[in-house]
């Protein structure tokens, strides 16, 4: 193979390689967006109901569960945990019931990670 050869067939490899990994960033960015949409824009999912006292707050997404984090205990991240899943987001539930302690600081990072994938916003 003379070097001429050698040249042109290394280009096309890092071209395919470079392709391969587009696709593959792609696909991600895609994932991201339908898991982002199901989790701001749950259709077809309950809320999560909040009950204090003789009041109770309905729950309808992850931006409005990032606004009310405050109303919650950790006592109640198993049940968050939950919810996220039935939304669609099971890594985020994973990750707060590994450590129920941290579920603030769980949701809010997942929000503001999906946050710029999802298409609805305003």
């Amino acid at each position: 193979m003379t070097a001429r050869e050698q040249k042109k067939r290394g280009t096309k490899v890092k071209e395919e390689k470079k392709e391969r990994i587009a696709t593959k960033i792609n696909k991600k960015k895609t994932e991201l967006s339908k898991l982002a949409t199901s989790l701001f824009n749950p259709a077809g999912k309950n809320p999560y109901y909040l009950n204090r006292g003789s009041s109770s707050i309905a729950i309808k997404n992850m931006a409005e569960l990032k606004d009310n984090l405050d109303v919650f205990t950790k006592e109640e991240a198993p049940w968050l945990a939950s919810w996220i899943e039935y939304l669609g987001d099971k890594e985020t539930a994973a990750r707060i019931r590994e450590t129920p302690g941290e579920f603030e600081e769980i949701i809010i990072e997942r929000h503001e990670e999906l946050q710029e994938f999802f298409s609805g916003r305003k």
